[in-house]
Formats: structure tokens, C-alpha cells, sequence
């Protein structure tokens, strides 16, 4: 999994290894008033898939980033190289980064030029809410992908008229703020805004794992790991009438960001130079009406990426000393949807087109640039053919040509899965069922900065998933208490990976014949009185079946590098009147590194605290302490012995200790802020 083109210098040696290789939506939580929590419900479709739901408002911790909105949800594993808002991936049911597609306002932000997308550089206003459909998303999404698809909703210019702004500070020189409103501008329009800020110096101690040993540790203080970034979001509603009697919804959105990250490479190859400065710029546009008992819609969007990189000659990374990229994608798509009895359908037709850049480069080979042009049909169908029961299926055929440093080509593939639901009173059973698919990205086929080794004949990958699961909502005595269980198992061919060539921490895109993953998530809310619990776990086996290690007797498949085996986020939270206190725990345990499986990344279990008081109508401060028993070394066996390291999802990337967050919300008129 390579990061995006210019970022990877801060990832390279433990990324290249990390993820490269390889029903009903469930929106369970507790819908409660301040004052303490209400009914416990479960939403979704049944048939479309498992998704999960993540919502600013409603989370028990104040969260610093988009990574930590979604981090809590199943089947979803956040991989953080370092404190908040630095370098961060997600895993979705142990799938590679590069397999998980991320949407926002309709516009995709990965694709052929940018597969792995930095959680950190995504934006996070109040009332953000986060979508993760796990393996299986709707076709008229777009190409999904074989780990799922994350969905940012923009802020909503036809939510009712508010304002909010949320402010905090904490340690290492952490400084944030969001702030959103909607407003209604006259003639039925509407328009809603958006800011995000942060700035950090990342400053934090580590164990130095090449100073320590002989009963002696020794601590240094992470360098360069410091962050500036802002981003803007205006979208527009406007009533557009063609007739008397006919009418339709115009909704303009548009982003601008900007952002100054600084790169401090591993803890063994430190980068104190190293700085990238990134900026983002979107807009899509799309137009709906009515037809007949359903609708209609067009959309057309646009997306300009800038990476520029700064080194000095001598760095510890591999990669130039400067590089200037960037990545310019169109496309648009149209669709209808109609509602015969008992049943929807949802049909469309997209296209899409991008452009790597390479631009200048300096110290460094240069990459070639590459462009890539798509379209592909779907359709999204349910029915209902007993009340009890909802059957679904989803269907798409995607087609691309790609043209850059080998011949053009042009592949097809198409894509789908089908999925139903019965509701039995006070269980409901679903289960699904198809095939995904995902071309090899351009790093993937050409390689980038002499770190990453390309490999032109790379075939597709793709999959075959199979999930089930159960849902239950309802009271256990006095006790209100929502639960879904879902098993998954992926066949994975020509699963595209990563691995290590030679010395220096060189990798290679290789194609695996087949690999598999099976899996157990598990999302449970409860409340009883004043108190509730949350709790999401993951559980993770995963082989490598074009590997065999040596072993006496049958042929040991290894697990594939970097997926944790299990992988927990619960909180309890109390409430006390207009004040409520927390108590939580992050556990992750059963990463293995390195593509023999040989090595095992020391578990790590983090415990969390914090508080929150509602000091007038629309205002609540809160103080939220991370790492609260300051755990920042874990031992692995060694060749030699037992060794120490610094926490982190692996070796090189150390992860920060105890830390503080104060934060102040505003909200004008005053909303239901959970929990």
C-alpha cells in the first residue's frame, strides 16, 4: 500500500509492508437526550449490505479528526503513523488502504492516481457524519472496491437554520477549531458553510529502540512531526422550475484546503527536513426532480490535488529532494430511480477521467505521468416481497483504459452482489453475497521516486465475500440494548501487494494468486438508567495462500502483513444532570509485520478517560484524556530475548503517551448533542 504519490516519503519502510499485500446497515447507538440515554434503535436497509454509521454529535469521545470519527465502528481499523493528524490509513475488514474508496459530497477522492487517501487530510466539521459500507456498496456509488467504500456526507444546506463552532486545545501544541452554519438567503435557497482548522508540533518521547538496551532506556522527543491545515465547505440549495408543476432541487458543493505537513520519517531513519504541503480543491454540482413516483438526477464534479515535497540533500528517505505532483480528475454521472409497489430501483450511468502529473522533480527519478479514463453502468434493486422480508441486489460493469509508461490498456469487469433480510420480531437475520473488483492503481503499475517499484503487467485484483449476521433491539429487563453479530470470509485473486526488494526499504507491486480472510464484528449498545456502553469489536484470520513457509509437515501459509487479530473500542459513559463522565479502552493485538508472519507486534491496550458539562443552553465543555496510563513500550521475543519497543502499528512509527484535549462547544439554537 503506497501512500499518495509525495507522501509516501514519510511512510516508507513499515507502509510498504503494512496493508499492501494482501443486513442490514447497521446505524446501532443510543438515541438519548442529554439528560441521559432514550431507546436504543438499529436503521438501515436490509439488503444492501452492512454499513456503519458515525456521526460528530453522537460520539462519546471529542474527536480530534476525521480518523477518530470513524475509528470506533466495526469491521473499520485506523493505522496511525504517529500522534493526531499525522499519516493514517483505513482497513476495512482486513483489506489494504488502497482498497477502501472514500466519497465526499459525491466526488471520489481515490482513484487510478491517488489509492490510498490520508485520513488526515480529510476535513471534520460539527455535524459531520460518516458512512462505511463494509465490502458491499450501492453501484450508484460508483466502482466500489474490495474493502468497502467510506462515505463523508457534506454538511446539509437544508438542515434547519444553526450555527456551531467547537473549540479545543491540548498537548503537544494541539489547537483546533470547526465551526458551521446554514442559513436561509431567501427565495426558498439555502446555503450552508463550513470551516475546519488545526495546528500541532506533534513534540512527544519515545523509546529509542537503537539507544536503549542493557537495562537502559532511552527516550527522545519525536521531531518535524508538526501540522497547519484549514479547509472551507459552501454548499448551496436552489429551488430550479421548469413548469408550474414541476420543479427541482440545484445543490452546488465546493472545497478548498489547504495544508502544511511535516514528515519525520521512522525511528530509525529520522527526517527532520522533510515537509509536504498539499492542497485540495472540489466541486460538484447536481441537479434532481421528480419522475413519475421516483426521481431523477444528474451530477457533474471536478477534483485538483497539488503535493509539493521538500528535503535536503542526505535525507534518510529515499525519495528527491523536491517534487511538485499533482492529480486532476472530472466525471458525472445520471440516474433514475422509480418505486413500482413493493419495490426501488435505482439506475445509473458514470464516467469519469484523471490525470497524474509528475511535474518537476528534483534528486529523485522521475515518475511518468499517467492518465486513466472509466465509465461504468449500475443498478441498485429491492423489493419486499413480504413485509417481513426485503431481498436486494446491486449490479455494475465497469470499464477502463489506462495510458502512461507502457502500452495503453483496457480492461472490464463487472461487479455485484445480492443480499435479503427477514425480520423475525426480535432478531433479524441478513446475509449477502458477491463479487468486487479494483484495477492496479498507477503507483502500483509504474512506481514512484525509485521507493516504489512498479509493475506494468500487474493484473486486477478481485474478490469473492459471503457475510451474515444478526441484529436484535429491544429491552432485557429495565435494560434498552441494540446488538449486531456479523461473520465475513473473502477469496481474494491477483490481491496486489507490496513487498520488500533488496536493501534500503525498496518495495515491489506483486500480484498475490490468493489470499483469504474471514472475520467476526461485533457492535453492542447498551443503556440502563443514567449509564450506557458502547462497545465494536474486530476480529481478524487471514492467509496467504501463494506463500509457504517453512514448517515440518503440511505447507504454513502465513497470515497477511499488517492486519491486526483483534481489535477493540468500547467507553462507558455516565450522566449526572447536565454533566456525564467516561471510561475507555482501545486494544489491538495479532499484527504481524513482516510477510513471513514471524514477527508480532507487542498488543498494545489504552486506556481512555474524560468528562463533559452542559454549563448553559447551547454550551458544553469537555476535557478528554488519551493514553490516561501514559503506555508507551510493548516487549516482543526477539531472537536474543525479550525486546522493547514503542507502541505503534509497527516498529519504525512510535504512537504518543498520556495526553490532554479542552474543548468548548457553542451551538445557536441549541442542539441535541449526544452523548
Amino acid at each position: 500500500m503506497p501512500p499518495r504519490p509525495a507522501a509516501a516519503i514519510a511512510a516508507l519502510g513499515a507502509l510498504a509492508l503494512a496493508f499492501g499485500d494482501a443486513a442490514t446497515a447497521s446505524d446501532a447507538r443510543a438515541d438519548e437526550p442529554p439528560g441521559g440515554p432514550a431507546e436504543v434503535t438499529v436503521r438501515g436497509d436490509a439488503a444492501g449490505g452492512f454499513t456503519s454509521r458515525a456521526s460528530e454529535r453522537d460520539a462519546p469521545r471529542e474527536l480530534t479528526d476525521a480518523a477518530s470519527l470513524v475509528e470506533p465502528l466495526p469491521g473499520v481499523h485506523v493505522r496511525r503513523f504517529g500522534a493526531d493528524d499525522s499519516f493514517a490509513t483505513l482497513s476495512v475488514r482486513g483489506s489494504s488502504s488502497t482498497e477502501v474508496a472514500v466519497v465526499l459530497a459525491g466526488v471520489p477522492l481515490t482513484g487510478g492516481a491517488d489509492p490510498s487517501l490520508d485520513l488526515a487530510t480529510l476535513p471534520l466539521w460539527p455535524g459531520a457524519v460518516a458512512r462505511v459500507h463494509r465490502s458491499f456498496a450501492p453501484a450508484s456509488l460508483g466502482p466500489g472496491s474490495l474493502g468497502g467504500t467510506l462515505v463523508l456526507e457534506a454538511p446539509k444546506a437544508t438542515a434547519p437554520p444553526a450555527t456551531e463552532v467547537w473549540a479545543a486545545a491540548g498537548s503537544f501544541g494541539e489547537a483546533r477549531l470547526r465551526a458551521g452554519t446554514v442559513r436561509d438567503v431567501g427565495g426558498g435557497a439555502r446555503v450552508s458553510a463550513a470551516v475546519s482548522a488545526s495546528r500541532a508540533d506533534g513534540r512527544f518521547d519515545y523509546l529509542d529502540p537503537i539507544a536503549s538496551g542493557g537495562g537502559r532506556d532511552v527516550y527522545v522527543t519525536r521531531e518535524n512531526a508538526g501540522h497547519a491545515a484549514l479547509s472551507g465547505l459552501v454548499s448551496w440549495a436552489l429551488p430550479v422550475s421548469w413548469t408550474a408543476a414541476s420543479a427541482g432541487v440545484l445543490t452546488v458543493t465546493t472545497l478548498a484546503q489547504g495544508r502544511h505537513q511535516q514528515l519525520p520519517g521512522t525511528a530509525l531513519g529520522p527526517t527532520p527536513y522533510a515537509s509536504l504541503d498539499s492542497d485540495r480543491q472540489l466541486a460538484s454540482a447536481e441537479l434532481t426532480g421528480p419522475l413519475g413516483g421516483g426521481g431523477w438526477s444528474a451530477r457533474a464534479w471536478g477534483r485538483r490535488e497539488g503535493l509539493h515535497l521538500h528535503d535536503v540533500a542526505g535525507s534518510a528517505a529515499l525519495g528527491p529532494t523536491r517534487a511538485d505532483q499533482s492529480i486532476v480528475a472530472t466525471g458525472g454521472a445520471v440516474g433514475v430511480q422509480a418505486r413500482p409497489s413493493r419495490a426501488t430501483i435505482d439506475a445509473r450511468i458514470d464516467a469519469s477521467g484523471e490525470r497524474f502529473e509528475p511535474g518537476v522533480v528534483e534528486g529523485g527519478p522521475l515518475p511518468p505521468g499517467a492518465t486513466r479514463g472509466s465509465a461504468g453502468v449500475g443498478v441498485d434493486a429491492g423489493w419486499r416481497p413480504l413485509e417481513r422480508l426485503a431481498l436486494g441486489a446491486t449490479g455494475r460493469v465497469d470499464g477502463w483504459t489506462d495510458a502512461g509508461a507502457r502500452s495503453p490498456s483496457t480492461d472490464v469487469r463487472p461487479t455485484g452482489h445480492v443480499g435479503g433480510e427477514i425480520d423475525l420480531g426480535p432478531v433479524a437475520l441478513a446475509a449477502h453475497g458477491g463479487a468486487t473488483a479494483r484495477p492496479a492503481s498507477f503507483v502500483e503499475l509504474y512506481g514512484d521516486r525509485g521507493a516504489f517499484i512498479g509493475d506494468p503487467t500487474l493484473r486486477p485484483e478481485s474478490a469473492w465475500t459471503l457475510d451474515a449476521g444478526a441484529r436484535a433491539s429491544g429491552h432485557m429487563g429495565p435494560a434498552r440494548v441494540a446488538a449486531e453479530i456479523v461473520g465475513f470470509a473473502t477469496w481474494a485473486n491477483d490481491l496486489i501487494t507490496f513487498l520488500p526488494q533488496g536493501a534500503y526499504g525498496r518495495a515491489k507491486a506483486t500480484n498475490i494468486g490468493l489470499a483469504r480472510i474471514a472475520g467476526l464484528e461485533l457492535d453492542l449498545r447498551a443503556a440502563l438508567g443514567p449509564a450506557e456502553a458502547r462497545a465494536a469489536y474486530t476480529g481478524l484470520a487471514t492467509e496467504n495462500d501463494a506463500a509457504c513457509e517453512a514448517a515440518t509437515g503440511p505447507c504454513a501459509r502465513p497470515p497477511l502483513p499488517g492486519r491486526p487479530a483483534n481489535d477493540l473500542v468500547a467507553d462507558a459513559i455516565v450522566h449526572a444532570g447536565p454533566a456525564s463522565v467516561r471510561a475507555g479502552v482501545d486494544a489491538v493485538s495479532g499484527i504481524r509485520p513482516d510477510v513471513a508472519g514471524s514477527i508480532l507486534v507487542p498488543a498494545r491496550v489504552l486506556v481512555s478517560a474524560g468528562a463533559r458539562v452542559d454549563v448553559a443552553a447551547g454550551v458544553r465543555l469537555a476535557l478528554d484524556v488519551r493514553n490516561l496510563l501514559d503506555v508507551r513500550t510493548g516487549t516482543y521475543d526477539g531472537a536474543l530475548g525479550p525486546v522493547k519497543e514503542p507502541i505503534g502499528d509497527n516498529f519504525e512509527y512510535p504512537l504518543p503517551g498520556r495526553s490532554f484535549l479542552v474543548s468548548a462547544r457553542f451551538s445557536e439554537p441549541a442542539v441535541q448533542v449526544r452523548p
